[in-house]
């Protein structure tokens, strides 16, 4: 197994593993780290029933200051011990503070590491999130834990657009196929609106759309109908709920997560088969990205491309016809 060749020749008041954290120290934290996201947030997580993980959550602190956490559980497999980034998540591994350097942050994987020991974990895995999630795109941690043994268990690819077009200009940056069928759906009379406050019949709506389509591909929604309005209820201003009508039906549906200050995270997209002749999806994707970028993000993850590592072509092909750029989504193991 991989071990670190070399430690800096002095490192002042090392990062040390704090296991209790205050809930609201944590909420204010992680909005503020240079890659925390919605999904280290433990209000965002509450939705899971209590039985559902083994919660183990970490935190980190340098001189008495918290300077990182680590939300998580525990899970066996096969037998194994095994620490894992949040099952429930996305994303998920260390989120660190703006102020550490790196050698404090790979002080912070050391504590990491030594701590799983302690609390005999044969294994160690995280999904941390892209590099167009952190406030300064940096690959830091990557290297970190590389250094630390961790090997990459999993590689999947998602695709984002980077929101710094001009607006006047962003129908003309799509590839021919996709303006006509933002023109299409225009004649067509499609409308684009945002759900503020969703009512009882919206979440009805919403959830039986997702699941006619998600039923087309085989799947079913990874939330329930249930779910879906009490992660609204805990974090209404993380979500953002849109919907494409015509002549006043629901016949498409977007659900974004507001995962940090920087990026959105397009969760679901449905649409009912018989309005696919609409184009409601291409006239509900340009208007999600005139949101996002008039609200200053600077990122919109169209979430991935890949299944097991193998591309989705489709999917792939569609994304890119916003001009989506590609991203890797790496899972790290350790083996202790």
């Amino acid at each position: 197994m991989k071990r670190i060749h070399s430690t800096p020749t002095e490192i002042s008041h090392p990062v040390e593993a704090e296991p209790i954290i205050d809930a609201d120290i944590w909420e204010n934290f992680w909005e503020n780290a240079v890659n925390g996201t919605l999904f280290h947030s433990l209000k965002f997580m509450s939705y899971h029933p209590a039985d559902r993980f083994k919660q183990h959550h970490l935190g980190f602190k340098r001189k008495g200051n918290l300077v990182g956490i680590f939300l998580s559980a525990e899970r066996d497999e096969d037998g194994v011990k095994t620490w894992v980034s949040h099952p429930g998540a996305s994303y998920g591994g260390p989120a660190w503070s703006k102020g550490l350097r790196y050698h404090h942050l790979e002080s912070l994987i050391t504590a990491l590491v030594e701590y799983a020991k302690t609390q005999n974990f044969g294994r160690i895995r995280m999904t941390p999130p892209p590099a167009i999630y952190n406030l300064i795109p940096e690959e830091t941690l990557r290297f970190a834990l590389m250094r630390h043994g961790f090997k990459i268990v999993r590689s999947e690819l998602t695709q984002a657009v980077k929101l710094d077009f001009d607006e006047d200009q962003l129908i003309d940056q799509m590839v021919n196929k996709t303006r006509t069928a933002y023109r299409k759906a225009v004649k067509e009379g499609l409308q684009f609106r945002i759900i503020e406050k969703p009512t009882q019949a919206e979440f009805d709506r919403f959830n039986e759309i997702l699941v006619e389509n998600r039923a087309g591909l085989g799947v079913v929604p990874a939330h329930s109908r249930e779910e879906i309005e009490k992660l609204h209820n805990l974090v209404p201003d993380k979500l953002m709920m849109a919907v494409i009508e015509h002549h006043g039906r629901m016949v498409s549906v977007i659900w974004n997560f507001i995962c940090n200050k920087s990026t959105v995270l397009e969760f679901y997209m449905a649409h009912i088969a018989d309005a696919q002749i609409l184009r409601p999806v291409t006239f509900l994707t340009y208007h999600t990205l005139l949101w996002a970028k008039r609200k200053g993000f600077k990122w919109l993850d169209f979430g991935i491309s890949s299944i097991d590592g193998e591309p989705t072509w489709g999917l792939m092909k569609y994304k890119e016809n916003f001009q989506a750029k590609h991203f890797m989504r790496l899972t790290y193991q350790l083996d202790l």
